[in-house]
């Protein structure tokens, strides 16, 4: 077994403290050791290949708990090794997927599969109700938030930090937005607030 993630280690503990904020603001975040850790975390740390999936999307691409309630089936191309989010009002955003996430996507795939086989649900993430219910209801938000208070993890937090690690990075709006599809203003104070430096540079709004 990998040993203990320090990252997500400290993480837990500070939420446990409630001293997050005091964390947040003293920790140093590297990006590709964020991946790495959450990778060995999902892998060893959880049995149930949903709950791998929803903590990966959320970790590494720093999704909404709304959108992944709203995943459909659909939207993932594996051959192509992309992920669409559907936006209403917006264009669609494509993530691109390392190898690791595919992975989670087909274990989740066939156990739900294996337990709901007659399910028809057109959305991605189904629970026991909502499998066999013909109308093809969405998981709620909820559900979702459910998973990572339970092991932790605030789902908000995690996905905030995973963009500002990306941000300390980079130090490029324009990697953000492609990455995690913000907006131009948003990314730009990502950056900014990731690198005070640059508030009276070129990218400051």
């Amino acid at each position: 077994m990998a040993q203990p993630n320090r990252h997500l280690a400290l993480l837990r503990a500070a939420c446990r403290e409630g001293q997050l904020g005091r964390l947040l603001r003293s920790a140093r975040w590297e990006a590709d050791e964020v991946r790495d850790e959450v990778r060995s975390y999902v892998l060893d740390r959880l049995d149930d290949p949903r709950d791998r999936l929803m903590v990966a999307l959320v970790a590494i691409y720093a999704l909404l708990p709304g959108q992944i309630a709203h995943l459909r089936r659909t939207d993932l191309d594996r051959s192509k090794g992309r992920l669409r989010l559907r936006r209403v009002g917006r264009l669609d955003h494509v993530i691109c997927l390392d190898a690791f996430t595919p992975r989670l996507a087909t274990a989740w795939e066939l156990q739900r599969h294996r337990r709901w086989p007659d399910g028809s649900n057109p959305h991605f993430f189904v629970t026991r109700n909502t499998a066999v219910d013909n109308s093809g209801p969405p998981i709620s938000a909820g559900v979702v938030q459910h998973l990572f208070q339970r092991v932790g993890l605030p789902a908000g937090r995690l996905r905030v930090d995973r963009i500002v690690d990306e941000a300390r990075h980079s130090a490029d709006p324009v990697r953000l937005m492609q990455l995690f599809g913000l907006s131009n203003l948003s990314a730009t104070r990502h950056v900014l607030s990731a690198h005070p430096d640059k508030k009276n540079g070129p990218i400051a709004p």
